[in-house]
Order: C-alpha cells, then structure tokens, then sequence
C-alpha cells in the first residue's frame, strides 16, 4: 500500500513534535518545514497529497501559500488542512473559499490530529455554513 504523502508546514518546534508523533509513519511519508518559501518549493518537487498549512508563518504566510496553490498553479485536488490560532471568522471563510479541506483551530487535541487529516482528505472541500 503506498503511504499518503503529507507536506507539514509549522514554524512550532514543538507542534512539529506533535504532527511528527500524531501522524504514524506506516500511513504517511512526511515532509516538514518551517518556511513558506521551501513548502512551494517542496510542494512543487514532490506533489504531496495533503498539506498541513499554518496560517502564521513569519515571511511568507500560509494564506498566500494557499491562495498561490489554489488560484495561481490551480491546483483544486491536493487536500490543504489549515492550521491556525486566529479566531477571526473573515479569514476561516476566505480559507474555506479557497479550497481548504479542514481548518484546525490551535490549541488541538494530539489524539485527533490523525482522524481530522484523515476525514479531510476523504471528504474533500469545506463549505461555508
């Protein structure tokens, strides 16, 4: 069975730690990175299926990242889960207009981490209600 590639983009040490741990290496090969630059970079080398995004990154942030995925390189099948402590309604629905899969709001549960990326990545795009 192939494993599921998930690309990680998270400037925490210590919520790497997390997905790293979260995420079983007999599903998923992973790839991690703190810099928005290298997750295109990344994303544009090895194609992954899902792509843990989060939103505060310092110099290339993960709206844009999306934004770029969805509207410049018009890519509407790879899974894009946000991660993100911002609270603010306006930037879940134009996450959620882009094309996203999940938006996890921080702090997150370890034990769900695994059943959300899995459950985003089966059922597709969000819709806003």
């Amino acid at each position: 069975m192939r494993k599921i590639k998930i690309l990680i983009v998270e400037d925490d040490p210590v919520l790497q730690q997390v997905y790293e741990e979260a995420l079983p290496d007999y599903e998923y090969e992973k790839k991690l990175t703190s810099d928005g630059y290298d997750a295109l970079t990344i994303y544009e080398s090895w194609s992954p299926d899902i792509i843990i995004l989060d939103i505060g990154l310092e110099e290339l942030n993960g709206y844009f990242i999306l934004k770029k995925i969805r509207q410049y390189l018009e890519d509407e099948d790879t899974t894009i889960i946000i991660a993100s402590g911002a609270k603010e309604k306006s930037m879940q629905h134009g996450c959620i207009r882009l094309g996203i899969s999940a938006y996890i709001e921080k702090p997150f549960k370890y034990e769900e981490i695994n059943d959300i990326v899995k459950k985003a990545h089966e059922s597709g795009k969000m819709t806003i209600t």
